[in-house]
């Protein structure tokens, strides 16, 4: 049991695209939600607010938290993604044109983490061996002791034939896996 819980990046664009994984993540994440409020744990979610390129105001609400996700705690920006900001610990503004990685800094999560007291987190959500790999990587880094349920992320690039090396790269950093 872990004293905070951060979800991230449960927005329909992710959803979408994990495909046939999405709906159960999204039940499994929805159940971390439901166990973490019920102690009165704080729940942190992250919402990457420039992940790819889209239509200018997001017309299709893709950037949207999905509406099955059950929300009962802090929502967060975090990214951009595609400038490589994936851990929900970063926050930088997109440079247009693109001039490379960097120019930001910890986001507001970190902040938030440290006034609720939190010694462990868990960390939920999309994608595992992206955004959920990368925030799990900060919070060790930030001191917390992390578990990664993997029955509560689904991956954006899956492998077949044995385990995915982000998994492997989870253990080294002090990442605790559990089913």
């Amino acid at each position: 049991m872990s004293d905070a819980l951060i979800v991230v990046d449960m927005q329909n664009l992710f959803v979408e695209f994990v495909g046939p994984a999405g709906p159960g993540v999204l039940a499994e994440v929805n159940r971390y939600v439901a166990e973490a409020a019920g102690r009165g744990a704080p729940v942190f979610y992250t919402r990457d607010y420039a992940p790819i390129d889209l239509p200018e105001g997001d017309p299709e609400g893709r950037l949207a938290l999905h509406p099955d996700l059950d929300v009962r705690g802090t929502v967060v920006d975090k990214g951009p993604g595609k400038r490589g900001g994936f851990s929900g610990f970063l926050l930088a503004p997109v440079l247009e044109p693109q001039e490379g990685h960097g120019g930001g800094g910890l986001g507001p999560l970190a902040g938030l983490l440290a006034r609720t007291g939190a010694r462990s987190v868990t960390v939920v959500g999309i994608a595992t061996d992206i955004c959920v790999a990368a925030t799990a990587r900060d919070a060790v880094r930030l001191g917390y002791q992390v578990t990664v349920p993997l029955g509560a992320t689904a991956y954006a690039n899956p492998v077949t034939g044995g385990e995915h090396p982000v998994l492997g790269e989870l253990r080294a950093a002090g990442v605790t896996l559990s089913p």
